[in-house]
Order: C-alpha cells, then structure tokens, then sequence
C-alpha cells in the first residue's frame, strides 16, 4: 500500500489522494457531540438535548439546544 503523504509528481489527483482529500474534510468538518467530543452521524441516531436543563430553569428555545449523542443526553448528564 502507498504512503498517501508521499509526494506524487503529476497534474491529475489519484484516486487514492482524492480518497484522502475527501476523508481529512470530512472529518474535520464532522458534527461532534458537544458532551463527549465523539463524532455523530446525524442521519442515524441524534437527540436534541437541553443546553440548560429544563429542570435548572432552561428554555426550549433554539438557542438552549443542541444535538448530541442519545446517550450521553441520557446518560452522562443527568
């Protein structure tokens, strides 16, 4: 296998550096849980969770959301 940070002469991408291109974007601009740090696939399993907890007097305006991972809405917080 080829090292993908090797410097490859030419004017056309490979498809290997054009995989590789592709995947450093996608997973610096990938939606992260803001309570684990974990990367979500929003498409799959997300819950809206309560920045401020209702029960601490937080609203459920759009500005007191956000999305985070099911469990640690459930689990880690409270």
């Amino acid at each position: 296998m080829r090292d993908l940070r090797e410097k490859i002469e030419g004017k056309v991408f490979t498809n290997e550096a054009k995989s590789a291109i592709a995947l450093r974007q996608a997973l610096a601009n990938a939606m992260k849980c803001p309570i684990c740090g974990g990367l979500m696939e929003p498409s799959l399993s997300v819950s809206n969770d309560h920045i401020h907890r209702k029960q601490d007097g937080g609203t459920s305006d759009d500005a007191n959301g956000q999305m985070c991972h099911p469990y640690c809405n459930t689990g880690v917080k409270n």
